[in-house]
């Protein structure tokens, strides 16, 4: 069972992730309802650079921030994460600790500008669960435009 500090203390407090996000709100407006990105820690998770994902075991549910798209903006909640097999996200962050304390510390600036930077420094691992089309159907190229990553690439 996930604890409300051990969630703490890896996220801190959810309430500053929603208001982030519902400062973003714009970004996500094209999303389709339903469409979701989860974030866990790499430590906690043991998904580490270089393993084989169907060799990562979770010995135990971690803690996931969850980002979903519901009522016409971006939610934020905390979630259990047993691995990839059983995760129901679109996308997947997986953060170091140097990230996600970064994460946490900058909630009230430009949290994808930060997201962008982490990614590009390798302290962030990006995962994918849908192809291409799907995620263009479910409207996540500005999403992933805004964090620096080729969508559609140069030919429209």
């Amino acid at each position: 069972m996930i604890t409300t500090t051990e969630t703490e203390q890896i996220f801190g407090d959810i309430a500053l992730w929603q208001s982030m996000l519902d400062r973003q709100r714009e970004l996500f407006v094209e999303m389709e309802a339903g469409s979701r990105i989860g974030f866990v820690s790499r430590e906690a998770s043991g998904i580490l650079p270089g393993k084989r994902l169907e060799g990562v075991q979770v010995a135990v549910e971690v803690p996931m921030l969850a980002w979903q798209v519901e009522n016409g903006g971006m939610s934020a909640m905390i979630e259990r994460f047993a691995g990839m097999a059983s995760t129901r996200v679109d996308l997947l962050l997986v953060a170091d600790e140097e990230a996600v304390a970064t994460m946490r510390n900058e909630l009230g600036g430009n949290m994808l500008k930060t997201i962008k930077r982490l990614i590009r420094h390798g302290n962030i691992m990006f995962f994918v669960f849908k192809n291409k089309a799907q995620l263009q159907d479910a409207g996540y190229e500005d999403f992933l435009d805004s964090l620096g990553l080729a969508f559609l690439g140069s030919c429209r």
